[in-house]
């Protein structure tokens, strides 16, 4: 069973031994536990990351367009005709690309869950092709929150999970969620260092 995060209101009753205040566990997102083998999503917020993180093609293509409808207008008047019809198929490859960007960040936001179990942190991803990585409790030695001004304006962070190993700056030390909602984050930051202490309690 997982650890919920400790609320000051979540002892508060109301006068009615019955009724339970409205700053009771079940009202504040903070004492929620993460239950275990509970396959959870990253958010709503973090597919506005995934779509951004692959925006760059589309825009490409969106200049390109805009720059050939701009450059229309010095197009000899015996080639207007092919000039519209060229300007036509880029505005629809520009469409295509914006769904097509869209999806692909649908899917992948999609696909990444992560999962606590009795031993370890369990991170899926991948539509195609399905990659699970798993940070052992034991093993784990500190949980960060990294915030970029994206990520702050968008109102989400990366969980970065440091692993035991002799270069803590190596990448492959390192197990992490991309992008997650803040309130998620630090639930999911200290269920890790929790359970991580927990472990390392038992198996020293």
């Amino acid at each position: 069973m997982g650890y919920s995060i400790g609320c000051p209101f979540s002892i508060l009753r109301s006068p009615f031994s019955v009724i339970h205040s409205p700053f009771s566990i079940l009202h504040c997102p903070f004492c929620l536990p993460m239950e275990d083998y509970k396959k959870h999503s990253l958010g709503h917020r973090a597919f506005t990351r995934f779509f951004f993180k692959k925006i760059r093609p589309f825009i490409v293509v969106l200049i390109i367009t805009l720059a050939a409808w701009y450059a229309e207008r010095w197009v000899p008047f015996v080639y207007v005709p092919y000039a519209d019809y060229a300007v036509m198929l880029l505005w629809v490859v520009t469409l295509l690309a914006l769904l097509l960007t869209f999806l692909y960040a649908y899917l992948e936001y999609r696909y990444y869950t992560y999962t606590f179990t009795d031993e370890a942190f369990i991170i899926t991803y991948g539509y195609m092709v399905r990659n699970e990585v798993a940070a052992v409790y034991h093993q784990i030695q500190n949980v960060n929150l990294r915030r970029s001004v994206l990520d702050r304006f968008m109102g989400v962070s990366e969980v970065v999970i440091l692993m035991a190993g002799i270069d803590r700056e190596d990448r492959r030390n390192q197990i992490s969620l991309p992008a997650i909602g803040k309130t998620k984050a630090r639930i999911v930051q200290k269920e890790l260092l929790q359970r991580a202490r927990k472990h390392f309690m038992v198996n020293s």
